[in-house]
C-alpha cells in the first residue's frame, strides 16, 4: 500500500478480503505509520469484525492489536487506523463515564452550500469535529448538535443534559433569508437562559456583543494594553464635538462597530491647517479638510469635515458628497442598542509595522501571529498583509505578553461581564505604540466564532478531514485539545 493510499473506504477494505486488510493495518502498525478508513457504520462494523478475526491468526498480532483496539473508535463518520502518531478523521466516541456533557452548537441555514459556506461535507462546520474530539480526549462527551429554529421549544428541552455549550454559529447565519424570523433574538435568549442558570455558554451573547463591540476599547483604556485617550459616539452631536475636538489636535482613527474586514474604519489626518498645541485648544471648522483612508483596501479620499460627519450618520449623497468607499456609512444607524457606535483614538504612526494578534484559549497563550502590512499599504486590517507564526514564548514579545496577561484576570470585569468565563476561543489584536506602560495596544478583541484556519482544507461541500495534510491536523488538534482542557478546567472551577 503506497504512502498515497492511506485513506481508504471501508467498504473497499472489505471486498479486499479480511486477510487483505489485516496485513495492511499489521503493516501500519509495525511500522509507526497511521492509517484511515471512512464509511458507514455498518461498513466500519464489517471492517472491524475482519480486522480483529484476522489479526487473532496472524504472526502479526502483537503489532496488529493496536489497529484493532482503535477499531473501537467508531463513529457515524467511520473508524481510525492508527500507528503513533495517530488521527481521526470522525467524531471520537464518547467516554463510557463522561466527566462532563457538553455539545457544540452549529447551525444550517436554508439555501443549501452557498449560504453554508463554512461546513464539510457531514453538514458541519469544518472545525467543530476537532473541537469536540479535544473535549472527548478531555474527558468530556461532546455532542454535535444544531440550532432549530422551527422547533425552539424541542432545541431548548435538548440542550438541558449538557453542562456547558460551545456555540459555534457564524455571526449573520441566523438572520440569514429563510431562517424563522426572530432566530437569532430567540437563540440569544436561551444562551443567556443558561448563563443565569450557571451554565457555561463559550461564547455567550452577551460576550460576543460587548468584548466584540468596538466600545470595549474604551472600557479597557486604563488598562496596560488599553489606550488612555479613547472615546465612544452613540449619536451625532457626541460624534460631531469628540471628533471636532480631538482631530484638531491630533491625527485620529474612527472605528465603526460593524463589520471585520476594515469597512468603516477610517485614518484622518488634517489637510492644510496646523494641529492645535494643547488638547481642547480650538474646535475644527465645518469646512475644514480631511484626508481619509480606509483600512479595508486601504483607498484615500478627500472631504470636508461636514461631509465625513454626515456620511458617518446618514450615508453618501446629499450634504455628504460623493464617497468612493462601497460601504454606506451610516455607523450610528439604530443607536447604541443596536450596536450603532463610533470608537475615536488617535492614530499610532507604527500601525505601518503590522498588528500583533495573540490567539488565547481561555487564559492560556497559544500562539502569537504578526500581520504585516504588504508594501504599498498603511495598515494590516482588512487581510492586506503578511504573516508570520511564532510560539507563545517568543522573545520577541515577552514583555507585551506580560503585560496582557496581566490585565486578563481584570478583562471581563471590565467589559461588565463578571461572572461569565473567558472565551474558550478568542483573539486581541495589537498596535505598536511609544512612551506606553506596554509595548503595543489592543485595537480589536475577538471572539465570534474564531476559525480554526489548520482544519481550513476540510471546508466546502465535497470536503471533510481527510482533506488536511498531517502537519496541519496535528498543530489544529493541538489547538483542538487545549479547548477541550480548557472547557473541562472551567466546569471544575464552577463547581
Amino acid at each position: 500500500i503506497s504512502q498515497a493510499a492511506r485513506t481508504f473506504s471501508a467498504g473497499t477494505a472489505k471486498a479486499a478480503g479480511s486477510s487483505v486488510t489485516g496485513a495492511v493495518l499489521a503493516a501500519a502498525a509495525a511500522s509507526g505509520t497511521a492509517y484511515y478508513a471512512y464509511g458507514s457504520p455498518a461498513e466500519c462494523d464489517d471492517l472491524s469484525a475482519a480486522v480483529a478475526a484476522t489479526a487473532a491468526a496472524s504472526a502479526a498480532a502483537a503489532a496488529t492489536a493496536a489497529a484493532v483496539a482503535a477499531l473501537a473508535l467508531q463513529s457515524a463518520g467511520g473508524s481510525a487506523y492508527p500507528g503513533p502518531p495517530w488521527r481521526v478523521n470522525c467524531k471520537l466516541p464518547d467516554p463510557a463515564s463522561p466527566k462532563y456533557k457538553l455539545a457544540v452548537v452549529g447551525f444550517t441555514a436554508p439555501g443549501g452550500p452557498s449560504m453554508n459556506t463554512d461546513k464539510d461535507t457531514t453538514g458541519v462546520r469544518y472545525d467543530t469535529t476537532p473541537i469536540a474530539n479535544g473535549v472527548i480526549k478531555a474527558g468530556g462527551s461532546c455532542d454535535l448538535i444544531d440550532y432549530t429554529p422551527e422547533d425552539h421549544a424541542g432545541f431548548a428541552k435538548k440542550i438541558t443534559k449538557y453542562d456547558g455549550l460551545i456555540v459555534r454559529i457564524n455571526p449573520g447565519q441566523l438572520s440569514a433569508p429563510g431562517v424563522t424570523p426572530g432566530a437569532q433574538q430567540a437563540f440569544d435568549a436561551l444562551m443567556m437562559k443558561q448563563v443565569a442558570a450557571k451554565k457555561p455558554v463559550w461564547s455567550s451573547p452577551a460576550v460576543q456583543t460587548q468584548m466584540g463591540a468596538k466600545d470595549a476599547l474604551v472600557k479597557i483604556k486604563d488598562m496596560a494594553c488599553g489606550l488612555p485617550d479613547t472615546l465612544a459616539y452613540y449619536t451625532p452631536a457626541e460624534l460631531e464635538y469628540g471628533f471636532k475636538k480631538c482631530c484638531a489636535y491630533q491625527p485620529r482613527v474612527i472605528k465603526q462597530n460593524r463589520g471585520s474586514a476594515g469597512e468603516g474604519i477610517w485614518l484622518c489626518w488634517l489637510q492644510g491647517k496646523q494641529y492645535c498645541k494643547n488638547f481642547g485648544d480650538s474646535m475644527l471648522d465645518d469646512r475644514d479638510m480631511l484626508k481619509l483612508m480606509e483600512m479595508n483596501d486601504n483607498h484615500v479620499e478627500y472631504h470636508t469635515v461636514r461631509e465625513f460627519l454626515d456620511f458617518c450618520v446618514n450615508g453618501p449623497g446629499g450634504s455628504a458628497g460623493q464617497w468612493k468607499s462601497t460601504f454606506p456609512g451610516k455607523y450610528l444607524e439604530g443607536g447604541k442598542e443596536a450596536g450603532g457606535q463610533l470608537v475615536d483614538q488617535r492614530l499610532l504612526p507604527r500601525i505601518v509595522e503590522g498588528e500583533v494578534r495573540m490567539q488565547m484559549v481561555k487564559d492560556t497563550l497559544f500562539a502569537i501571529i504578526h500581520k504585516k502590512p504588504t508594501p504599498g499599504n498603511m495598515s494590516a486590517v482588512g487581510g492586506i498583509s503578511d504573516y508570520t507564526f511564532y510560539e507563545p514564548d517568543a522573545p520577541e514579545f515577552k514583555d507585551l505578553r506580560a503585560k496582557f496577561e496581566g490585565d486578563i484576570p481584570a478583562l471581563m470585569d471590565a467589559m461588565g461581564l463578571a461572572g461569565e468565563p473567558l472565551p474558550i476561543l478568542w483573539t486581541g489584536d495589537f498596535i505598536p505604540v511609544d512612551d506606553h506602560v506596554a509595548p503595543m495596544v489592543v485595537g480589536e478583541f475577538n471572539c465570534s466564532c474564531v476559525g480554526i484556519s489548520k482544519f481550513g482544507k476540510a471546508c466546502g461541500p465535497d470536503k471533510d478531514l481527510s482533506y488536511v495534510s498531517d502537519e496541519d491536523y496535528f498543530e489544529g488538534m493541538r489547538l483542538c485539545n487545549l479547548i477541550g482542557e480548557k472547557a473541562v478546567e472551567t466546569l471544575d472551577e464552577m463547581k
